[in-house]
């Protein structure tokens, strides 16, 4: 079983990308000194210039804040607990610094929509969640504490609504 995170709305959700990922094409990591294992830098099959490379300068970056509209785990994981037509899901490691910016984000989107829900469910192992609903001006980094939490007892959701 797999943890997921998404987010509903009854408007279409922004899309987030990790501002540090690069894809370069073997011959770019090559000229940047990116060591590549044997079976990629020597197979003469690959085309040596499609960007197929996932490069960041640190491994830390690779849990930034990403939102996207292409969900990783079967609809099925969403329509159990939500009904709001718009969905993203929310690929990211909880730490303050990125808590602000789902913050920024949920206030941003809350121009254009009444209302925001924000789930964290068990793939597959639909359960009753615990449900809680909270204005935009109380919407704080603690308020999105579970999302980093260790541990799974049930399916979470934090339904924020515009002032």
């Amino acid at each position: 079983m797999s943890e997921f995170q998404f987010i509903t709305s009854t408007q279409p959700l922004q899309e987030v990308e990790n501002p540090y990922v690069e894809f370069l094409s073997i011959n770019e990591a090559i000229k940047k000194g990116v060591i590549l294992p044997e079976m990629i830098a020597e197979d003469q099959e690959l085309d040596r210039n499609a960007k197929i490379l996932m490069n960041v300068e640190s491994e830390e970056q690779l849990d930034e804040i990403e939102i996207k509209r292409e969900l990783y785990y079967a609809e099925e994981n969403v329509e159990a607990y939500s009904k709001k037509p718009h969905v993203a899901e929310l690929r990211w490691r909880y730490s303050d610094a990125r808590a602000e910016q789902l913050v920024e984000y949920i206030t941003d989107h809350l121009k254009t929509a009444d209302e925001v829900e924000i789930w964290k469910v068990w793939v597959d192992e639909q359960t009753e969640p615990n449900v809680q609903s909270i204005n935009l001006d109380e919407l704080t980094i603690n308020a999105l504490r579970f999302l980093g939490a260790d541990g799974f007892e049930r399916p979470e959701c934090l339904r924020v609504v515009k002032s």
